[in-house]
């Protein structure tokens, strides 16, 4: 039985500097029925398709204006012919058996909707690569919350940071910086939600895949190196803004009844970001 064609969705702004390098990593994949797709959300420059050295087939789609990181993703998976995607960030690398790896564990079960990797910083350590769904109680105890750094705290806060795991799991969350996905499952809730612009539209897609009797796997045996950071080009200040919208927008759907103390944490939040980024800018100044 020949294997599936898997589409890799990559949604770029600005990401030239570090696209190479995942094309690369993509080009010695030991899967070898992949489609390639890059979805350039009206970045400064524009990519060409003849800029493109993969030994893959490839597309690259340029859109009038940035709608953001979920409808990109969107409209790579409708322009994509495969039965899996793997939407995939621009800085991030899979190792050569990885998507074999993950597309196994997806294909094993009918059941499984979403596999992500094992995630890893540029040095090797291990980033945390799954996640608890958001809720007003694990937003009070995130480090970024206003209470951190009370006496005790970490205590409280370590118990929400997933542990490494050995074997493939059932979780909860799959964060989209490399996230393989079943084509029936994602048309089944209707993707991305398109009122996320930037983050949880990942939590949101997990949430709903399990709430139409989906599972979600880690599989820890995938490795993917991620350069955290490296493919945004946005302002500190802008993507605090849009990673609060998103939680409201995912507390507004999924938790209307705690919206009012949730819009209260969010604004603290907020003040305490822009507190930082304020005195690291006074700091830079003054070096």
């Amino acid at each position: 039985m020949s294997k599936p064609l898997i589409s890799i969705v990559i949604v770029l702004f600005n990401s030239n500097d570090v696209l190479s390098s995942t094309i690369e990593a993509l080009d010695k994949s030991t899967y070898d029925n992949l489609e390639l797709i890059l979805v350039d959300n009206a970045s400064e420059k524009a990519i060409s398709e003849q800029a493109i050295d993969c030994r893959f087939p490839s597309s690259v789609f340029r859109r009038d204006q940035n709608c953001g990181f979920g409808q990109g993703c969107n409209f790579g998976a409708e322009k994509s012919k495969g039965q899996l995607f793997m939407f995939l960030n621009p800085d991030a690398r899979p190792f050569p058996e990885a998507i074999s790896i993950m597309a196994q564990t997806l294909l094993s079960n009918e059941q499984i909707a979403v596999v992500g990797p094992q995630l890893l910083y540029d040095d090797g350590a291990m980033m945390p690569s799954y996640r608890y769904t958001p809720n007003f109680r694990r937003l009070l105890l995130s480090r970024n919350s206003p209470l951190y750094g009370l006496p005790g705290f970490s205590r409280w806060s370590e118990q929400y940071i997933p542990p490494p795991l050995n074997e493939p799991s059932e979780v909860e969350v799959i964060p989209a910086t490399a996230m393989m996905v079943r084509r029936q499952a994602f048309q089944e809730v209707a993707g991305f939600d398109r009122g996320y612009f930037l983050y949880a539209e990942d939590f949101d897609l997990c949430v709903m895949l399990r709430k139409a009797g989906y599972k979600i796997f880690h599989q820890p045996k995938a490795l993917v190196y991620h350069s955290w950071g490296k493919g945004s080009v946005a302002s500190r200040r802008f993507l605090v803004k849009q990673h609060n919208r998103s939680i409201y927008h995912f507390f507004r759907k999924h938790y209307p009844r705690q919206l009012m103390r949730a819009a209260i944490l969010l604004f603290l939040l907020s003040m305490r970001s822009m507190i930082s980024i304020m005195r690291s800018g006074a700091v830079n100044e003054r070096h």
